[in-house]
């Protein structure tokens, strides 16, 4: 055990961040493993208690983020808070019109990135949102009216310039745009190569608001301080529809590429890039939307790695075959050597496989190094919550098991455990030194060995968790609630030693 969370301090690192957890998967390599939190370890978590709780009006299944004591978070209800993480006092919230239409998943999924002292997130609506990210607590400017915009979406507060943007309307079928979600939430990254060389960008998903009516998936790199779209890589040609994204983007920043899986149609015939793992070039991919990214030709399908614009390559988990709602949602894990080097990345996929496929730009990138099959497929997973990275292993949940909580080996395949006591889940995974954390659709909420799999703490939520923990500062912050009007638990916990 002792030798193992050294070895988790040593790898699986992302990019340092003073403190906190400031994105959904804590860094843009989606390890959702926090090396730097030292408080919460085997030896503490039986202590851990709950210190408060925010009852919101409506399901939290977003990852909460962490930054310089604020934690930011939204909900099902239309709300976006940012609470004190001490106490849970409400600092400031700002409130979405998300008109349900033909969505089953109102207000807000996607989780918020803190980052150029601004907080970003997408809504049910196909809008990405950006406020100042005020640490000393005060409001995003003065509270204002609601603002109804396009599709009598709106916001109230004042958003920095340039948002809220609307993804749903940028879509290439105008028709689109109603049913458009960002269940994705946004990653930055400033490319080191090409015609965006140093500029920041976002990458931010967008999704169908659920299988039918399906839109054309697509990735969007949008400026982080203008809000204008740069490029649109579209999954699917014009001609069809799926390749969802609703998952959330890896960086890999030693080859400056963007990882993005995604989803399908149902019942639909197999078509574009659904159900696939795709490496984009990050600094222009797709279709050149602001001019940045001069003549690009259009993508082809299969696409040709060797034309501008195409992807790098691209890993297709259920070719020429009718697609059975066997999506990739949970998000793309880089995986790296112990210098850490990106070797391999990794998804698992709603027919219960976990793929890793190599890394990078070079011979053989894309190929498939090894799957491993956890649990059966069903149209709520096998995997649905993303899984994470650390010290050589893939820890991850499962909807359908047998399989509900396991740890691989990454470079392998090869299960290292499989914890017993687990049940079904939607919840992604929080890793800290010696600690997996997930919850459960029963309303377990756990911390385990990461040796063995051995549970060190349970608590119940009241309420199915599909929100992602997240450790950092001393503290344990998860989301409850997945059917509104249940009856169930609704809202975010906080926990200490």
């Amino acid at each position: 055990m002792k030798r193992l969370a050294l070895v988790l301090a040593a790898l699986g690192a992302g990019p340092a961040f003073a403190a906190g957890w400031p994105m959904y998967g804590y860094d843009i390599r989606q390890s959702r493993f926090n090396a730097a939190e030292t408080a919460i370890t085997p030896q503490t978590v039986g202590s851990l208690h709950q210190v408060w709780f925010l009852k919101t009006g409506g399901p939290v299944t977003a990852t909460p983020s962490e930054v310089g004591g604020v934690v930011y978070v939204g909900s099902w209800d239309h709300n976006f808070y940012a609470l004190d993480a001490r106490t849970g006092a409400v600092k400031w919230k700002v409130t979405l019109a998300t008109p349900q239409g033909d969505s089953k998943f109102p207000g807000i999924q996607s989780s918020a990135l803190v980052a150029n002292r601004r907080v970003y997130f997408g809504d049910s609506c196909g809008y990405l949102h950006a406020y100042p990210a005020n640490g000393s607590g005060a409001p995003p400017r003065a509270p204002a009216a609601m603002t109804v915009r396009n599709r009598g979406c709106g916001s109230n507060g004042k958003e920095v310039p340039g948002f809220p943007l609307d993804i749903g309307g940028a879509l290439p079928d105008p028709n689109d745009a109603v049913s458009t979600d960002i269940f994705s939430s946004p990653i930055p990254f400033t490319p080191t190569a090409g015609p965006n060389k140093g500029r920041r960008l976002l990458y931010v998903g967008a999704a169908s608001h659920q299988d039918s009516p399906c839109i054309h998936g697509a990735l969007f790199a949008i400026d982080a301080s203008s809000g204008r779209i740069v490029w649109r890589f579209d999954t699917v040609p014009s001609s069809s529809i799926g390749g969802a994204v609703w998952s959330t983007p890896a960086i890999d920043a030693a080859n400056d590429l963007v990882y993005v899986d995604t989803g399908d149609c149902v019942n639909n015939a197999s078509s574009g890039l659904s159900e696939t793992i795709i490496a984009l070039d990050a600094s222009c991919s797709g279709v050149s939307v602001d001019g940045s990214c001069p003549g690009l030709p259009p993508v082809t399908y299969p696409p040709d790695p060797l034309t501008p614009g195409n992807p790098v390559w691209a890993f297709q988990a259920h070719p020429n075959s009718d697609l059975q709602d066997l999506d990739f949602g949970s998000s793309p894990n880089i995986i790296t050597d112990a210098a850490g080097v990106p070797v391999l990345v990794g998804a698992g996929s709603k027919d219960g496989t976990y793929y890793a496929v190599a890394a990078g730009r070079g011979p053989g990138a894309g190929q498939l190094a090894w799957k491993t099959t956890t649990s059966v497929a069903s149209a709520g997973g096998g995997f649905s919550g993303s899984t994470g990275f650390a010290a050589g292993r893939i820890f991850g949940t499962t909807f359908s098991g047998p399989g509900f909580e396991t740890a691989l080996d990454a470079f392998t395949g090869g299960l290292v455990w499989d914890a017993p006591d687990a049940a079904s889940s939607l919840s992604p995974v929080g890793i800290v030194n010696g600690l997996v954390f997930a919850g459960e659709n029963l309303g377990a909420f756990k911390a385990r060995d990461v040796s063995n799999g051995l549970p060190l703490f349970t608590f119940n939520a009241g309420g199915p968790i599909a929100s992602g923990p997240v450790i950092a500062d001393g503290m344990v912050f998860v989301g409850v609630g997945v059917l509104p009007g249940s009856g169930e638990t609704e809202g975010l916990y906080a926990f200490a030693p």
